[in-house]
C-alpha cells in the first residue's frame, strides 16, 4: 500500500511504500504499518522498525521507533533523541487501499521516559500566515495539539505503542523505495480540495 503524506510548504506529495505484510491494521477508523529501515549513516548497524499510526478521528499521527525485539527505543542527535515523533495532521483519510493525511508543521517528540518536547511553532504559524493550511485546519491543530499532549500526559500514547505484541517487530519487511508525486495526482490532499480544508 501507500502512504501520500502531503506537506503543504512543498511542491509534491511524500509517497511510502509498505508491503502489505506490514500492515498490521487496515480498518475505516486506524491505519497500523510497519516496516524494517536502515540507521542512516551507520550501515553496520542493525535495522530499526519503524511503526506509523494514523486514526481517522484524530489530528495527529504517531511514528514509534522499535529494535528488531520489539522494544521501544530513543533515536536522533545526543541531547534530542526521542521514542515516538508525533505529527500533527489531518485525520487520516483513505483513497482506495492508500492511506492519505496532511502535514500540519506542528510536531512532539517523546521520549522513552514520557518527557516530551512540542517543535516547530515557527513553522505552523507561518504556514498560517501564508495560508498552506486552511483557518479550519489551523483551529483543528492546536485542538489536536491539545488531545495528543492529554494522551502522552496520561499514558494513553505509550499504551498504544506498546500494545502489539513485541514479536510482532522481527516480522517487519524493508521499506519499499521513498518517492514523490505529483500534487494533481492525490486531490485528496490538495489545497480547497481536501475534505478539511
Amino acid at each position: 500500500m501507500r502512504d501520500f503524506d502531503y506537506h503543504p510548504d512543498e511542491p509534491d506529495v511524500r509517497v511510502f511504500g509498505v508491503p502489505e505484510s506490514g500492515v498490521l491494521v487496515r480498518t475505516e477508523e486506524m491505519y497500523l504499518g510497519q516496516t524494517r529501515e536502515p540507521v542512516v549513516g551507520e550501515p553496520t548497524a542493525a535495522p530499526l522498525v519503524l511503526r506509523h499510526y494514523a486514526f481517522a478521528d484524530e489530528w495527529f499521527k504517531l511514528n514509534a521507533t522499535l529494535d528488531v525485539d520489539g522494544n521501544l527505543i530513543e533515536t536522533g542527535a545526543i541531547g534530542e533523541m526521542f521514542a515516538v515523533n508525533c505529527d500533527v495532521s489531518t485525520p487520516l483519510t483513505w483513497v482506495g487501499a492508500d492511506a492519505t493525511a496532511v502535514d500540519l508543521f506542528l510536531d512532539v517528540l517523546v521520549s522513552a521516559d514520557g518527557s516530551y518536547r512540542v517543535i516547530d511553532r515557527p513553522e505552523f504559524e507561518e504556514a498560517c500566515s501564508r495560508e498552506l493550511i486552511s483557518t479550519a485546519e489551523a483551529e483543528h491543530a492546536e485542538a489536536g495539539l491539545t488531545r495528543l499532549l492529554h494522551w502522552i500526559t496520561t499514558g494513553r500514547l505509550f499504551d498504544i505503542v506498546t500494545e502489539v505484541p513485541r514479536h510482532v517487530a522481527a516480522q517487519a519487511p524493508p521499506a519499499l523505495p521513498f518517492s514523490r508525486s505529483p500534487l494533481s495526482a492525490v486531490p485528496a490532499v490538495a489545497p480547497s480540495l481536501r475534505p478539511t480544508w
